[in-house]
């Protein structure tokens, strides 16, 4: 589809940091990547219009898959962030399914910096590139997506949530910790503590608890070889801590990626964790 045309800018440099942990644990997981749509859609859900669009950014032009629902609205938006594979067909299908519950949902390409605004998902060139991003370039990036969502002249703006899975996850928390205008987040298997700081990553998402405003919502599995157990209580007692608002699920049998279809999908995990996140936005994004 025929994008927005934008202005041209320079390329801002892109860091690079090495998950090491964090790669090894997937390489069990991400072989298979199949459709989401057959875990958790409804076969009666509405109508939606998608499409890929352009997004300027900070002297970058940032690519993006917009869907949303039929209707003149206005709607609550959410900004998903995709996991590791980029915006995937998996990723789309996520995309749809919540366009297909109501809400304007977008993902920007976080790869658009290195590999152009158009380039797809799910390759390990991918991969490659999504752990060598720095978390202000990250940033930069949602905060322009979240300025292009606000435009969009269906959206609700003062009703914007963020969902994000695996390292979007990640994202998820470090995002919601500095955007006081987010009124929920959704956290699928990321983890929110870094193994050490590093010049791309200088500070873990657990340290921007004291400044969350949005409520958080945690699925997680039991036995993820990803996102350690314990890190996951960390997460969570520093929620305590601060008395912020939040809901932690530990899905028994369940790895890391059971949303998706492949190796790893745990159906009963997959439909759960896609209903509590559905009623958590219902309840933070529709009142």
């Amino acid at each position: 589809m025929e994008a927005d045309k934008l202005r041209d800018g320079k390329v801002i440099r892109t860091g690079r940091a090495v998950f090491s942990r964090f790669l090894k644990g997937l390489k069990a997981v991400t072989g298979t990547m199949t459709s989401t749509k057959a875990a958790f859609a409804d076969e009666g859900a509405s109508a939606v219009v998608s499409e890929y669009v352009h997004i300027a950014g900070d002297g970058v032009t940032l690519g993006g898959y917009l869907s949303r629902p039929t209707g003149k609205g206005p709607f609550p938006g959410v900004m998903v962030i995709h996991d590791i594979r980029g915006i995937s067909d998996d990723l789309k299908d996520i995309v749809n399914n919540l366009a297909q519950e109501g809400y304007v949902t977008l993902s920007v390409n976080l790869v658009s910096r290195l590999m152009g605004p158009d380039f797809p998902g799910g390759s390990d060139e991918v991969i490659k590139v999504m752990f060598s991003l720095s978390d202000a370039d990250v940033i930069s990036d949602l905060d322009a997506g979240m300025d292009f969502l606000k435009k969009q002249p269906v959206v609700f703006t003062n009703s914007i949530g963020c969902m994000g899975i695996c390292l979007g996850g990640r994202f998820s928390v470090l995002y919601a910790g500095q955007r006081s205008d987010l009124k929920a987040a959704v956290i699928f298997y990321g983890d929110a503590i870094d193994p050490e700081a590093t010049a791309e990553q200088p500070k873990a998402p657990i340290e921007f608890v004291p400044r969350l405003t949005a409520p958080l919502m945690g699925n997680y599995g039991e036995e993820d070889h990803v996102v350690p157990l314990a890190n996951v209580k960390r997460l969570e007692a520093e929620l305590q801590k601060y008395k912020k608002v939040y809901d932690f699920k530990i899905y028994p049998g369940a790895q890391h990626a059971f949303l998706r279809k492949g190796p790893k999908y745990h159906a009963e995990a997959a439909k759960d964790a896609w209903k509590r996140a559905l009623n958590w936005f219902a309840q933070y994004l529709r009142n």
